[in-house]
This record gives C-alpha cells, sequence and structure tokens, in this order.
C-alpha cells in the first residue's frame, strides 16, 4: 500500500478500533461496487477505491493485531479475507488452527466458507455451534436468524445429522440464496451492505 492507511480511512493513527470500524463501514458504504450498476462507468472507480479502502483496514488491523491491539482476535486475517472475497485462503487460515482453538468464532467463520462452498448443512451445523458456544453473541444469532428465515426454517428443509442431506418431501431452498443471505451478513458485519433490502 502505497498511502497511509489511516490517511486511506480519514483517521488519526491514534484512533480507537471502534472509531477505525466505523471509518471503515462508513467508506464501504459509500463506495461498495453494488452500488453502482455494472454499465455504469464509476462502478471500476468505486471498485479501486474499495480495494484500496479494504487495503488500508487490513494493514491497520494487521499493525494493530502484531502489537497486540485490535480486539487481538486470532481470526482477524481471516476476517480480513473474507472481507476480500478470499473465501479459499480464509479456510485454509481456519483449518490449520489447532482444535483447542477452535472457539465459537471459529465455528462462525468456518460456517461462512462451507456455504460459500454449497455446504449448506455443515454450514448451518458450525453457525449453530457457534451459537451455543457463546449464546449472547449478536453477529451470530443474527446470521442464524436471517439464514432460518429465508430457508423458511432450517430444521424443515435439511438433515443435520446427514451433512445437509434433505429430506424427500422437504421443500428445498436455493443454495445461491443461502450463499447471498451469508455473504450479506458478513459484508454487513465489516461495514459493507451486500444486499440493501435485508
Amino acid at each position: 500500500m502505497n498511502r497511509n492507511p489511516y490517511e486511506v480511512l480519514g483517521v488519526a493513527p491514534n484512533a480507537t478500533d471502534d472509531a477505525i470500524k466505523d471509518a471503515y463501514r462508513a467508506l464501504a458504504r459509500q463506495y461498495h461496487p453494488d452500488r453502482y450498476a455494472s454499465d455504469d462507468p464509476a462502478r471500476a472507480a468505486a471498485e479501486d477505491k474499495m480495494r484500496e479502502i479494504n487495503d488500508a483496514y487490513d494493514e491497520i488491523v494487521r499493525m494493530r493485531a502484531a502489537s497486540g491491539g485490535f480486539n487481538n482476535s486470532p481470526f482477524s486475517g481471516v476476517r480480513a479475507c473474507l472481507s476480500r472475497g478470499d473465501y479459499a485462503e480464509a479456510e485454509r487460515e481456519l483449518d490449520i488452527c489447532p482444535p483447542d482453538t477452535r472457539n465459537a468464532e471459529w465455528h462462525f467463520l468456518k460456517s461462512v466458507c462451507l456455504d460459500r462452498r454449497g455446504q449448506t448443512g455443515d454450514a448451518m451445523q458450525e453457525l449453530n455451534t457457534a451459537c451455543a458456544m457463546d449464546p449472547g453473541n449478536e453477529e451470530y444469532a443474527k446470521s442464524r436468524d436471517i439464514y432460518r428465515e429465508r430457508a423458511g426454517g432450517y430444521g424443515a428443509a435439511y438433515r443435520t445429522d446427514t451433512y445437509g442431506a434433505q429430506r424427500s418431501g422437504a421443500s428445498s431452498f436455493c443454495n445461491c440464496c443461502t450463499n447471498l443471505i451469508i455473504a450479506d451478513c458478513c459484508c454487513e458485519c465489516l461495514g459493507g451492505d451486500l444486499i440493501p433490502c435485508m
């Protein structure tokens, strides 16, 4: 990154983590390419700006995590991968985590990666595990509620004991829609808004 990442986000180097997140979210809402039609010439400029914003935020997260800051989450790198759409790298980072470090956040992020690959049943199992491990977490609960609402009730359509196999006669739920719902949740958690009507 050529520019100072703090300048890109318009915050001071001594800004709080929350101020940095707020600045990132505001810029992401302003410059997200999905706000522009595919044939709009401004879309390319928005994509470039969004890349610069993501890179700046990722750089600040890396710098602060290295010095013990920015919530010191062991999964900040995974979230950075998800924010730029690199689901394969996010899943690789998750898979190398030792089993004893796989907390609620690990299960939540794993659910996002699994859903992206179309493994809806497995994704929902991981999401349920995250909610059970951290029942007060609003991010996980909101994702599960949206997932269930869009699926018309998860339990009615899928059997989690068979890794997402559908029961005969059960109504199916489009994997594309499910992927969009989960992606929208992640995008909103990171300051974007993939689907504004949700």
